[in-house]
């Protein structure tokens, strides 16, 4: 949720601010991502070994249904169909699965971090008057800003970086063309996409 916090920064300290790169992120979390956020919450807090967060073992089945749910939106259909996993090394989906999206995490702190991205708002702070109001607050943003959405990313699409940068001062947008969905714009994306990232960057700083 880099994206989010740069977001909030050039929002809260316009005058010190100066350039902010947003990477696969905006300024307010889509009611279609909040309303995908809820699949895997309820996944997660469904789950038997939850126990309305009191457990006292890791929720290993409650975090591994939670992260199976997120996993498909953060890629795309094509990412799917062009069997992208076997370029990381992994015969079937299922390996891949398994290896990158089914250990590790606390079920508790992937809540925290589902609940702060669903209130990711930056109208939120600045005059009372105009809380709620985005394009006013994109308005006060006085840094020079960098929007890098993905072209196939189902949580944060370009549409909504292309309605942000109408109400920018200083705002460019730059597509990363890839299929590799939320992940190109996190580093999981391949070597293309990070150097087009890398150049981008560059040339705005």
């Amino acid at each position: 949720m880099g994206g989010q916090q740069a977001y909030h920064m050039a929002a809260i300290y316009p005058d010190f601010v100066a350039r902010i790169v947003v990477l696969a992120s905006s300024a307010r979390t889509s009611w279609h991502n909040f309303s995908f956020l809820e699949g895997p919450k309820a996944a997660l807090v469904n789950s038997v070994d939850f126990y309305e967060g009191r457990y006292q073992t890791p929720a290993v089945r409650g975090t591994r249904a939670f992260l199976r749910v997120y996993s498909t939106w953060a890629l795309c259909p094509a990412w799917y169909r062009e069997r992208c996993w076997e370029s990381l090394g992994f015969s079937s989906l299922e390996d891949y699965l398994k290896a990158e999206w089914d250990g590790g995490s606390d079920a508790n702190d992937l809540l925290c971090m589902l609940q702060t991205w669903q209130k990711g708002d930056i109208s939120l702070f600045g005059p009372e008057e105009d809380r709620g109001d985005l394009p006013k607050a994109l308005g006060r943003i006085k840094a020079k800003v960098l929007l890098m959405p993905s072209r196939t990313d189902t949580y944060f699409p370009p549409e909504d970086n292309e309605e942000e940068l109408k109400h920018l001062q200083h705002g460019q947008l730059k597509v990363i063309e890839s299929i590799w969905g939320h992940l190109a714009g996190g580093g999981g994306g391949t070597k293309e996409d990070t150097e087009f990232i890398k150049i981008q960057v560059r040339e705005f700083l």
